[in-house]
């Protein structure tokens, strides 16, 4: 066993990131220097004890008189099935005197009713002398697994996945864990599911306490722990919710009790909550508090937002109605966060507009609710989580850049720590506790999938910071490998470092695009960044400008990558008058294919080619599977948008009869599609649809070629063609870079930019592609060779494991065929041949938006709408080369 941890809480060493990324300088060079000193906080990570479990995560926080207190839910999983214990996590707010208990949780004897009749379960009440504040038990052997992954953590959504969820999780996002999760109540319920803790779950047909099914019933019953609550009692209080269905007798019924455990983890008692609800009144527990005598004040949310109190001797008062204003409030909850002299601080919606949220005070022992204050317009949007409270500052939040600070009234949030200037690669708190002005206390993710770690983090005054020449990174959005990317670029050199600018931040409801708007204005009024992401942006616009450097002549001079074979028609694809102005790292090909027997063997067509194919098959037959009037013009526009605005030139050609023929085809289709598309039976009707011929052309998306089975064999069950999208120029397929850099031309560190993006191309970065097709000729080659042959894994012992790739037909599953050499060396010809990359531009899209509704209105004439299209987007282009 081992016990060391009880004793020693504190690592002394401090994070790699403080010691590597912020030593050594350089001359304050380029960008102001201060940018890469905002915000800089240094780690010490503390040493958690080790869980005997396969996962686990923190479901309730608290910060009470200097003291830390984790709720943690431990997860175990076996052969037979899955179980949970809950354990308490104690610590001085400086990291010392860690200790966990483990909750004393009784089985439950349930006993099943029996039809027509709810009975329920009988729990095993234990008293425990003495006030219950006894401490943990110092031999308790904890086990080992300090590797939880929030990967496969189904407790804490937040911290599983902070780059794709920027919402919320109430678990993880107080002081005093108080959310709401409808997802758990049958009935409506929006208790505090995150810190749901099932201790026993029976399933439908399990059998009662004495072994047996009652005949003919199918049942299921569950008990579980929310709400978590350290009490100004000293003890720990929960709400346990307990399920019963009948489905043979729809006979359903639940209930809430207030369990209440010492700090030993002994539990003390439990009380039923009776009156709670009522068939005539939807009601449940929101959150609660506890005070010094142990009386316990339940808030409640529903039909009518009420209170209720529970003596300690386990006395239920009636509920107590709110007034009409402070019940709206209850009702629009989004957060409720107590602070530690028991009163809450509430974020709530706008009744009338979910888009606008307030913050308001509340006083449990008054009811009186403080003034209302606006929230920031993009608080929900930009994925802050409300955390905790603090002295200076009413809330404590954070997002997938750092952590925030936010005062009542203000326009915004305040940044208190980024995790790119201080080189941490956190990916989510799963809890913050501020201790003081410049130290919090958090506990959180790093890198994805490292397991829970804890630590204290307090502030680095910038002039304890030494200078380095600093270079600004900046996009619409900035992925959570972007960010690693940059944290390790940081630590490791001695000269430079990269501040990270992502507009995305400013984006609101109100305004989904503010971000984009602000970055293109920034660019073009000489605000350009050192290195530009150039996802979304109208990019040919600064090519125009003069603004991009030509990466073309940097991999030339480059000593490693100028003798490293690329896909040439693929830099050829992104280069504007022969010159590349990207790192392209990846790609993928789309395109539209069709059964070779129908459309012919070829890879291109015209609009003329593609109608008169149309008007030789059977009346109803599909064109193309599922597209709109709308749909068909995004579409078209990204095949298709370099035939009608020239890059190079800057001329427009939207009045072109080409561009006529397709608003003509477009507007043969339907607005949108009826619910009945595909019938009564969809799947199996979409999934015959092309084998049967009733829809001719799909659209395909190649980032990895083996992927192309399941729609070749599968979808189509015989030869195809890449047809692509009909054109005039005959390059009807396109590839798009998966990620896209660019440098400015007017960087005063070029040669620092290029270091760090050249990268991207090096045999290192190429060869541990996990998705899109290698821009490198080796590693696209290998990426051919793997497509042949059944699909594979590989198993725990390091061992090649085969399996079929199945296609569903009718129900049934067909076992597919692997490519044969025939059809991958076809395909790779294919993408070999296309040297057209995609086309956007958010502006040009919107005029054709725009515009296109007066002609499929019959308001304007095809050639008329076409002349207003040209002459603005025309204007548009001219206005920004």
């Amino acid at each position: 066993m081992k016990k060391n941890w009880w004793k020693r809480a504190l690592s002394i060493g401090l994070v790699f990131g403080m010691t590597a990324g912020l030593c050594a300088c350089g001359g304050g060079k380029g960008q102001d220097a201060s940018l890469a000193k905002v915000g800089v906080y240094k780690m010490q990570e503390f040493d958690m004890p080790e869980i005997d479990g396969d996962d686990y995560n923190i479901i309730a926080t608290t910060h009470k008189n200097g003291k830390i207190y984790l709720m943690m839910q431990v997860h175990h999983w076996t052969e037979e099935g899955s179980s949970e214990d809950i354990r308490l996590l104690t610590m001085e707010d400086d990291g010392t005197e860690i200790k966990m208990t483990t909750l004393e949780i009784p089985e439950w004897d349930y006993q099943t009713p029996g039809a027509g009749s709810v009975d329920m379960p009988v729990m095993p009440r234990t008293e425990t002398e003495g006030d219950g504040n006894g401490e943990a038990d110092s031999e308790e052997d904890t086990g080992s697994d300090d590797a939880a992954d929030p990967e496969e953590d189904t407790g804490s959504d937040d911290a599983a996945d902070p780059e794709e969820d920027t919402g919320s999780d109430d678990a993880a996002d107080s002081e005093e864990n108080t959310g709401s999760d409808d997802e758990n109540d049958p009935e409506g319920d929006t208790g505090s599911g995150d810190g749901e803790s099932p201790e026993d779950e029976r399933e439908p047909n399990a059998p009662d306490s004495d072994g047996e099914i009652p005949e003919g019933e199918e049942v299921w019953e569950n008990s579980s722990y929310e709400n978590y609550n350290i009490g100004a009692d000293g003890n720990i209080y929960a709400i346990r919710r307990y399920y019963y269905e009948n489905y043979s007798t729809e006979t359903y019924t639940q209930k809430d009790y207030i369990t209440s455990w010492g700090m030993d983890g002994k539990l003390l008692r439990e009380t039923e909550l009776e009156g709670i609800r009522s068939e005539e009144e939807w009601s449940y527990i929101n959150t609660m508090t506890v005070a010094q005598d142990g009386t316990v004040t339940l808030i409640l949310s529903g039909d009518t937002p009420c209170k209720m109190t529970v003596d300690a001797q386990g006395n239920v008062s009636e509920k107590v109605p709110f007034s009409e204003e402070v019940g709206k409030i209850f009702s629009n909850i989004d957060r409720i966060i107590q602070k530690e002299d028991g009163t809450f601080l509430i974020v709530y919606y706008d009744e009338n507009d979910y888009s606008k949220e307030f913050l308001a005070t509340f006083d449990p022992a008054t009811d009186k609710m403080g003034e209302p204050q606006p929230m920031p317009g993009n608080f929900s949007y930009a994925g802050y989580n409300v955390m905790g409270t603090g002295t200076d500052f009413d809330l404590l939040c954070c997002n997938n850049s750092g952590v925030y600070t936010y005062k009542a009234g203000d326009e915004d949030c305040v940044q208190k720590m980024s995790f790119i200037n201080s080189d941490l690669n956190i990916s989510s708190f799963n809890s913050l506790v501020a201790v003081d002005e410049n130290t919090f206390v958090g506990v959180f993710y790093e890198d994805y999938n490292n397991g829970l770690k804890a630590g204290r983090f307090t502030y680095v005054d910038p002039k304890d910071i030494p200078d380095k020449t600093v270079l600004v990174l900046a996009g619409s959005y900035i992925d959570g490998n972007m960010k690693k990317r940059v944290i390790e670029y940081n630590r490791n050199s001695d000269e430079y470092r990269i501040v990270v600018r992502s507009y995305d931040s400013l984006n609101s409801y109100d305004d989904w695009q503010a971000g984009y708007g602000q970055l293109n204005n920034d660019i073009i009024t000489g605000n350009m960044p050192d290195i530009l992401i150039t996802t979304g942006l109208p990019v040919e616009n600064y090519v125009a400008k003069g603004l991009l450097e030509d990466v073309g002549s940097l991999i030339e001079k480059d000593e490693e990558l100028s003798q490293t074979e690329f896909l040439q028609n693929i830099f050829d694809a992104f280069s504007v008058d022969g010159k590349l102005y990207y790192v392209i790292p990846n790609f993928n090909v789309s395109t539209l294919m069709g059964k070779s027997a129908i459309v012919g063997d070829r890879t291109s067509w015209t609009m003329a080619e593609m109608l008169e194919l149309q008007n030789s098959l059977p009346e109803g037959t599909n064109m193309i599977g599922e597209m709109t009037r709308s749909g068909f013009f995004q579409t078209a526009m990204r095949f298709c948008g370099s035939d009608f605005v020239d890059v190079s030139t800057g001329k427009c050609d939207f009045d072109s009869q080409n561009f006529i023929s397709m608003m003509e085809y477009a507007k043969t289709l339907p607005e949108e599609l009826s619910e009945d598309y595909f019938g009564e039976d969809y799947w199996a009707n979409y999934e015959s649809q092309y084998r049967d011929g009733r829809t001719i052309l799909s659209s395909l998306s190649i980032s990895n070629i083996r992927d192309i089975n399941y729609s070749v064999n599968g979808y189509f069950g015989e030869d195809v063609s890449y047809i692509g999208f009909p054109t005039e120029n005959g390059k009807g397929s396109y590839a798009m870079a998966n990620e896209c850099y660019a440098i400015s031309s007017r960087s005063k560190n070029t040669e620092a930019a290029w270091e760090f993006l050249r990268y991207y191309l090096t045999e290192e970065y190429q060869s541990s592609l996990q998705w899109g097709l290698p821009v490198q000729k080796k590693y696209f080659d290998e990426n051919a060779k793997n497509a042949l042959g059944r699909p594979f894994y590989i198993d725990e012992e390091g061992n090649k494991q085969e399996y079929d790739e199945n296609f569903y037909l009718n129900g049934e599953a067909i076992v597919l065929d692997p490519l044969t050499q025939e059809q991958v060396d076809k395909v790779v010809s294919f993408i070999l041949s296309i040297d057209k990359c995609y086309y956007y531009n958010e502006d040009i899209i919107n005029i054709v938006n725009e515009e296109m509704d007066a002609f499929f209105t019959g308001q304007k004439s095809a050639q008329e709408v076409a002349k207003i299209i040209q002459n603005r987007a025309q204007i548009y282009v001219n206005e920004n080369r």
